[in-house]
């Protein structure tokens, strides 16, 4: 298997090649990773499978996607909590965004929506990391933005090296790069699930 280079040039690079629909679907993948972070007003959140035979089609994702992020933001809570941890609370801001950013799937510049959601994705892995590794919850996490940080933290690390493999899949259309994509984003929702677990029992001996 050819090797790949894991580093913010080569997702830029892959961005810039992209078709808009690979572009949006690899940003929809995004926010299903972070979406454990997104502040529910109370409804149940609505269920959203990643299954290979309705993702295989790029031609139709965007209507699944436009769907799919519209149902999101209707239960979006918009006002925080007295109970949320303020540092979660920004997390749960962070990943808010990436829903509200978004507008209409006829109108929506596809590419450069992706392009946010891949940013704040790699800001929220990294502030994650900053937030489980802090001694000192009062400081909070030392945040560098996306492509600027001095060197990547681990789920950072782990999150560019899943973005980078889906859009090389997602460009290539061969099923089982579309298979090896579904698997890396459950997993990676996996990650950001264990990580507001640990986050959220720190928060509570406080």
């Amino acid at each position: 298997m050819e090797s790949v280079d894991i580093s913010h040039e080569t997702l830029t690079a892959l961005f810039e090649e992209a078709e808009p629909e690979v572009a949006i679907t690899a940003g929809a993948l995004c926010l299903y990773r972070i979406t454990p972070l997104l502040p529910w007003g109370g409804r149940e959140l609505p269920q959203w499978g990643i299954v290979e035979g309705e993702w295989s089609d790029l031609r139709v994702l965007p209507q699944r996607i436009d769907k799919i992020i519209r149902l999101l933001r209707q239960g979006l809570r918009m006002e925080p909590t007295e109970t949320v941890d303020e540092p979660l609370g920004e997390l749960y801001e962070m990943a808010s965004e990436v829903v509200l950013r978004y507008t209409d799937v006829d109108s929506l510049n596809r590419i450069e929506w992706a392009d946010w959601c891949s940013t704040l994705t790699l800001d929220i892995h990294q502030q994650l990391d900053e937030l489980l590794e802090s001694s000192d919850r009062e400081i909070g996490a030392k945040f560098f933005p996306a492509g600027t940080d001095p060197e990547l933290t681990p789920l950072q690390a782990l999150e560019l090296e899943d973005q980078i493999c889906i859009l090389r899949d997602l460009s290539a259309s061969e099923s089982q790069g579309i298979g090896n994509s579904i698997q890396r984003v459950i997993n990676g929702r996996s990650r950001v699930v264990e990580a507001l677990s640990r986050l959220s029992l720190e928060a509570e001996s406080y």
